[in-house]
């Protein structure tokens, strides 16, 4: 399915293939997942956190959430409705994003995604988030999609 075992090459394909785009990250996100649930000291990062994040990829009608709690991590399709903190992106803001093209805080700051839920919420989003990249960028292979 990819070209190459590079992060770039992954989200390269998530930019350019629209058909496959839900597919392909959703792929992404499990595989991060999984990484949180097998490797300590990633469970530990997360160890004091107890939220849900709701994300919503707007133009492509894609929403999931990710549950925190006890440097456990889930992820799950849909909306929840007892989500503690919600955040939307569209698809080419999130790609950007992704290929560090723009940061997150840097787009939220001008008013490009929108978030609901308090600031510390906000931050141990951004940690988790940020979390997932540097994952991503060390550790993603062809082979994992």
């Amino acid at each position: 399915m990819l070209n190459s075992k590079s992060y770039n090459s992954v989200i390269h394909y998530l930019k350019n293939y629209d058909g496959e785009f839900i597919t392909v990250l959703d792929k992404i996100i499990k595989i991060a997942v999984n990484k949180f649930k097998i490797t300590e000291e990633l469970r530990e990062e997360i160890i004091e956190d107890d939220d849900i994040y709701q994300i919503i990829i707007t133009d492509i009608n894609f929403n999931f959430w990710l549950k925190v709690s006890n440097g456990s991590l889930s992820y799950k399709h849909g909306i929840n409705r007892n989500a503690s903190f919600r955040i939307r992106y569209t698809k080419e803001i999130l790609v950007k994003i992704l290929k560090r093209e723009m940061y997150g805080t840097d787009a939220f700051m001008k008013g490009i995604i929108k978030a609901d839920g308090d600031l510390s919420q906000g931050l141990r989003f951004i940690k988790l988030f940020r979390l997932f990249i540097k994952y991503l960028n060390n550790g993603f292979e062809k082979e994992d999609i």
